[in-house]
């Protein structure tokens, strides 16, 4: 299959006269992006859904001036599917991660033959830089986050750690027993992997913000940076300082209460690392991206709520999320975006803000113009939640087709096929519309 990549005749023409923006902005000048995904949160799991939590820092920035509150985005319903959307600009279909997660210690990873995002944003001269969850392959060093484009990675492999002791306790289906072992390392380049013991006992969101920063502290200023700060929180295991306690007293589940204290502490370290961008002279010239991989699971204090199901299901609960992007520069019309996006059209949409001129790349669109002014130079109406095996649906307009299961763990709905009728209204989703059998 030939690898999909940017044409090299324009590479060289971009690299010769330099990238220009819509205002005319050389090289040198192109905007950073800091993309922050969380991982497992739920559609209701933010203070001004839910007053009982608390997240300050994403409240005052998804409600700035100069900030696009995108109210329709969408993701796949699992991290791996979702990730690999992210990185190469493909339904998880097309390169084969549409059926799950990758497993601890599975030997599974996104084929090479599909440049990551952070393949191409170093070909037009991007530092890239990963802090944080990677689960997009790591049997093989071509697999591993330098060998996909990333300068610079530090962070954990798999699924999940210990946000303490960064272990990866799993349980490991054909030797029928538990697996442990730290799941902390560092790359410095072409995949070479140091792991990290020294870290035990530190927090994961404080630490990887810490990095993320020590990173931004030694990067040559001369270029810009594209940075994914890939966060565990708030994945299980409901781990958080007690020091969290005091901002959650108001909720009174008890696995709620530990998740909403996680949320607390990503909330504060990034609102630590918008002060710092702000000290550092970089938060002008810097477009924020903030969103999640999926869902949240219910049994593990997240909530969904408007919305029916969860992480794992392709209904709206596991695959609808909050998004937002913050730039004072470069957003000019802050404001909600009510049109239909999805993690697929993260690959155009940040090779044009580099002042790449794109329409599309993989299955997704261009939508910075929208993002950025509000008015629209491309529309996206129609998107695959997901193609499997166990269920499929896919998504026109208002209508959803459902074909089979909404999650993996069901079978009793295999030859069952249902339309629905979303509506564009958060607060009036519309049930089923209409029902059959095959």
């Amino acid at each position: 299959m030939k690898r999909t990549t940017l044409p090299f005749f324009l590479l060289l023409l971009l690299h010769y006269y330099g990238i220009a923006d819509v205002d005319g902005q050389t090289a040198t000048q192109k905007p950073n992006v800091l993309f922050i995904m969380a991982d497992d949160l739920g559609f209701n799991d933010l203070d001004w859904k839910d007053s009982t939590l608390h997240t300050p820092n994403l409240r005052n920035l998804a409600f700035h001036k100069n900030t696009a509150l995108m109210t329709n985005s969408y993701v796949n319903q699992l991290c791996t599917p979702t990730r690999s959307a992210f990185m190469t600009g493909y339904y998880p279909f097309r390169v084969g991660t549409q059926a799950g997660v990758f497993l601890h210690m599975e030997p599974a990873g996104v084929p090479t033959m599909f440049p990551f995002l952070s393949e191409n944003m170093r070909q037009l001269d991007y530092s890239t830089y990963l802090v944080g969850k990677w689960h997009l392959g790591y049997c093989k060093k071509e697999f591993l986050p330098t060998n996909r484009g990333f300068d610079y990675f530090y962070g954990f492999y798999g699924p999940q750690t210990g946000y303490f002791n960064h272990s990866a306790d799993q349980y490991h289906r054909e030797l029928k027993r538990v697996v442990k072992g730290l799941d902390l390392f560092e790359e410095v380049g072409n995949g070479k992997s140091v792991p990290d013991f020294s870290q035990n006992g530190v927090y994961s969101t404080d630490l990887f913000t810490d990095v993320a920063m020590s990173v931004l502290d030694n990067h040559n200023s001369t270029k810009p940076f594209f940075m994914f700060l890939s966060y565990q929180a708030v994945h299980p295991p409901l781990q958080v300082p007690r020091s969290y306690d005091k901002y959650c007293t108001r909720v009174k589940n008890r696995y709620r209460r530990i998740y909403c204290g996680m949320l607390t502490a990503m909330d504060f370290a990034i609102g630590r690392l918008v002060e710092y961008l702000k000290a550092a002279n970089l938060y002008e010239n810097t477009v924020i991206v903030f969103t999640s991989d999926n869902g949240g699971t219910s049994n593990f204090g997240a909530s969904n709520a408007p919305l029916r199901g969860e992480k794992d299901t392709i209904w709206e609960g596991g695959t609808k999320t909050t998004t937002f992007v913050h730039s004072p520069m470069y957003v000019e019309e802050g404001g909600t975006r009510e049109m239909m996006f999805h993690v697929v059209d993260w690959h155009a949409t940040i090779l044009s803000i580099t002042g790449l001129e794109i329409d599309s790349y993989g299955d997704g669109i261009n939508q910075w113009e929208y993002i950025r002014t509000n008015r629209p130079k491309f529309r996206r109406f129609q998107f695959v939640y997901n193609i499997a095996d166990h269920g499929s649906a896919i998504r026109d307009g208002d209508y959803k087709l459902i074909v089979g299961n909404v999650d993996r763990k069901m079978s009793k709905d295999k030859n069952r096929t249902r339309l629905f009728r979303i509506s564009s209204k958060i607060s009036l989703t519309i049930d089923v519309l209409l029902k059959f059998q095959n």
